[in-house]
């Protein structure tokens, strides 16, 4: 435990690590799987693994990065990494989800019929189970840190946790029923699912790396904030004005104009903007907020 306080100290990195370990693991096991059984909807399943195994790595290091203090060069921050990381895995499952179809199309072409499914399904349910595990926690703390990368990583796991099942309840149809053209239609519908899924996350990580605004919950609720807390400063004439938002990671940035009397000081313009400020960061700690003084027009 103290090496990974020490070595490794943010939670997300660390949940990362735990479950780039995992991932080698259930990949393995699935593999043994395919070997074992020659299906084709288990070699889909494998093959989601590795790109699970690439996710971690991906995760982990995109985290570490994301977490690095602002500097001179970067006085923003890193957070927007996360959504580059994003790119990068979504492209990762498209090749996947290439290799899937084409074996599924291989195998419905050559009408294979899969063997040993009793053990091969045992470690498919080891691995499948660990997985569950694995995304919900780490689903808890993506959104408890409004991580892309978690929430992105733990949404892949939760969807392979579902491919499996489906896996394993196809098999034993196909070996009921003598229909083991079932086999290749589950690894063809398995590679449309995760070409789905890769195409969600790079549109998603696309979107937010020219700027997305936060959203409509949270404006809201900053409007709300400051409503409020210009109540305290009714005997003013205030408004805000050019209210703007974007997200980067899982930082947030509000900026906007508060247009204050002419006649009112410096020191009471910025106990203004502190306590606005305040207001909000008591609520969302994660959000930086920029205040433009500007005198009123009539002024």
């Amino acid at each position: 435990m103290k090496f990974f306080k020490s070595k490794l100290p943010s939670k997300a990195f660390r949940l990362t690590f735990i479950s780039l370990v995992l991932s080698l693991i259930i990949c393995l096991l699935k593999f043994l799987a395919y070997f074992l059984t020659e299906s084709v909807a288990i070699y889909s399943d494998a093959m989601e693994s590795i790109v699970n195994i690439f996710s971690a790595l991906l995760a982990m290091i995109g985290t570490k990065i994301a977490l690095k203090p602002s500097d001179p060069e970067h006085p923003y921050g890193h957070t927007k990494v996360e959504y580059l990381i994003a790119v990068i895995e979504s492209l990762f499952i498209l090749l996947a989800s290439i290799s899937i179809f084409w074996e599924a199309w291989q195998s419905f072409l050559l009408k294979k019929v899969p063997e040993n499914l009793g053990i091969g399904s045992l470690f498919l349910l080891v691995g499948t189970s660990l997985n569950l595990l694995l995304a919900r926690v780490i689903y808890k703390q993506g959104k408890k840190e409004a991580s892309p990368i978690l929430i992105s990583h733990a949404s892949h796991l939760f969807t392979d946790v579902i491919t499996t099942v489906g896996i394993l309840l196809g098999i034993q149809l196909a070996k009921l029923t003598n229909f083991w053209y079932l086999d290749p239609i589950l690894g063809i519908l398995i590679s449309i699912n995760i070409l789905y899924l890769g195409f969600k996350i790079l549109k998603e990580a696309l979107n937010s790396l020219i700027d997305v605004s936060l959203s409509k919950e949270i404006t809201s609720d900053i409007h709300h904030i400051l409503e409020e807390g210009l109540k305290r400063f009714s005997n003013y004439e205030i408004c805000i004005y050019n209210f703007k938002s974007r997200k980067a990671g899982r930082k947030g940035f509000v900026e906007f104009n508060l247009g204050v009397p002419g006649n009112l000081s410096v020191s009471e313009a910025h106990e203004i903007c502190d306590e606005l400020e305040r207001k909000i960061r008591e609520t969302h700690p994660e959000i930086n907020v920029i205040i433009h003084v500007e005198p009123n027009a009539k002024d």
